[in-house]
Protein backbone atom coordinates (compact mmCIF):
# COMPACT_ATOMS: atom_id res chain seq x y z
CA UNK A 1 0.00 0.00 0.00
CA UNK A 2 1.26 3.26 -1.35
CA UNK A 3 0.48 6.34 1.73
CA UNK A 4 1.31 9.95 0.51
CA UNK A 5 0.97 12.35 3.24
CA UNK A 6 -0.24 16.16 2.56
CA UNK A 7 0.62 18.93 4.89
CA UNK A 8 -2.16 21.48 5.42
CA UNK A 9 -1.21 24.17 7.56
CA UNK A 10 -0.31 22.45 10.48
CA UNK A 11 -2.43 19.34 10.16
CA UNK A 12 -1.29 16.75 8.23
CA UNK A 13 -3.38 14.34 6.26
CA UNK A 14 -3.10 10.66 4.95
CA UNK A 15 -3.75 10.33 1.48
CA UNK A 16 -4.55 6.60 0.79
CA UNK A 17 -6.08 4.42 -2.35
CA UNK A 18 -9.42 3.90 -2.67
CA UNK A 19 -9.64 0.10 -2.90
CA UNK A 20 -7.31 0.30 0.75
CA UNK A 21 -9.89 3.09 1.99
CA UNK A 22 -12.57 0.90 0.60
CA UNK A 23 -11.11 -2.29 2.96
CA UNK A 24 -10.35 -0.05 5.77
CA UNK A 25 -14.38 0.98 6.07
CA UNK A 26 -15.12 -2.72 5.64
CA UNK A 27 -13.36 -3.62 8.61
CA UNK A 28 -14.71 -0.75 10.63
CA UNK A 29 -18.14 -1.43 9.92
CA UNK A 30 -17.51 -5.53 11.14
CA UNK A 31 -15.92 -4.26 14.11
CA UNK A 32 -18.69 -2.34 15.07
CA UNK A 33 -21.68 -5.13 14.47
CA UNK A 34 -19.13 -7.27 15.85
CA UNK A 35 -19.41 -4.79 19.36
CA UNK A 36 -23.14 -4.19 19.31
CA UNK A 37 -23.10 -7.93 19.15
CA UNK A 38 -21.13 -8.05 22.29
CA UNK A 39 -23.32 -5.47 24.09
CA UNK A 40 -26.46 -7.67 23.16
CA UNK A 41 -25.04 -10.64 24.41
CA UNK A 42 -24.17 -9.16 27.68
CA UNK A 43 -27.44 -7.56 28.29
CA UNK A 44 -29.28 -10.96 27.18
CA UNK A 45 -27.03 -12.46 30.14
CA UNK A 46 -27.50 -10.15 32.71
CA UNK A 47 -31.25 -10.42 31.91
CA UNK A 48 -31.36 -14.09 32.57
CA UNK A 49 -29.33 -13.61 35.51
CA UNK A 50 -32.31 -12.02 37.11
CA UNK A 51 -34.55 -14.34 36.38
CA UNK A 52 -35.82 -16.66 38.98
CA UNK A 53 -35.49 -20.19 39.14
CA UNK A 54 -32.10 -20.96 37.74
CA UNK A 55 -29.21 -22.87 39.49
CA UNK A 56 -26.57 -20.92 41.19
CA UNK A 57 -22.88 -21.74 40.72
CA UNK A 58 -22.60 -22.95 44.05
CA UNK A 59 -25.64 -25.19 43.73
CA UNK A 60 -24.27 -27.09 40.67
CA UNK A 61 -21.30 -27.72 42.45
CA UNK A 62 -22.48 -28.99 45.00
CA UNK A 63 -25.22 -31.50 42.83
CA UNK A 64 -21.42 -32.45 41.13
CA UNK A 65 -20.01 -33.62 44.20
CA UNK A 66 -22.61 -36.06 45.25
Amino acid sequence: MTVQTLKIGKREFMLVPRREFERMAAQARRQVEQERQDAGDVAECRRRMQEPGGTTLAELHRKLQR
